[in-house]
């Protein structure tokens, strides 16, 4: 019992904080691309000051060097960059295409998740992710690619065959995947475990949407790709 505690011990906190999440979430989907951008707006700006906290943390413990600052830029860059690709999706899609790439990180994450935790298995990447699994990594996939069949058969997509949305899908799904290991790479690299406190059960702001930024980045890059 106590191994079984320890395993999902967390889990009850990470089911409440991810609803919370989800329904103020959702609530900014539907009050339309202002409200919705202001939302992913304060996102960024709090993503922006966890990676200004965890540089502060490096600098005053292990020192702080010019490729941390790099990284950091960097990682900023790329947190503006998924902002603008949200806002264009979520202007250009409406609900549908905003509702469908939250869904399939959920599915995606929820699946990896469970799946990594149950089956267990070989390290996907134990250097960097130490508790992600090639069965976690599958388990998600296969979830989306069955998420993907369910849309696709519905008509959503128009003007893209049912394999090629499924191919996406899950193309983004590992786009979200490897979103949460590079994040998992920084804090690594910053020597901090999450990237704040502010999330019971989850850590920071990216440690929750690190995923959907990538994801999010990679959708639009395909949408584009179709014009």
């Amino acid at each position: 019992m106590k191994r079984l505690h320890g395993k999902w011990g967390d889990l009850g906190v990470r089911i409440i904080s991810a609803l919370v999440l989800l329904a103020i979430g959702m609530i900014a989907v539907l009050s339309g691309t202002i409200i919705f951008s202001v939302f992913v707006l304060i996102v960024v700006l709090i993503g922006i000051w966890e990676l200004v906290q965890m540089g502060r943390f490096k600098s005053a413990n292990v020192g702080f060097a010019f490729g941390d600052f790099f990284l950091l830029s960097g990682y900023a860059f790329f947190l503006c960059l998924a902002a603008v690709s949200l806002i264009f999706l979520h202007a250009g899609l409406d609900i549908i295409g905003v509702g469908y790439l939250i869904l399939l990180v959920i599915v995606t994450d929820t699946l990896g998740y469970f799946v990594g935790r149950i089956v267990g298995g070989k390290k996907f990447w134990p250097s960097i992710s130490p508790k992600k699994t090639w069965a976690g990594i599958l388990g998600g996939w296969a979830g989306v690619a069955v998420l993907a069949l369910l849309f696709s058969s519905l008509d959503i997509m128009q003007g893209i065959s049912p394999l090629m949305f499924v191919l996406f899908s899950v193309a983004m799904s590992f786009a979200s995947q490897m979103g949460d290991i590079a994040e998992s790479a920084l804090k690594r690299r910053m020597g901090v475990k999450d990237s704040s406190n502010i999330i019971p059960g989850h850590g920071g702001v990216l440690d929750r949407f690190d995923a959907l930024l990538a994801a999010s980045v990679i959708m639009l890059g395909l949408i584009f790709s179709l014009i």
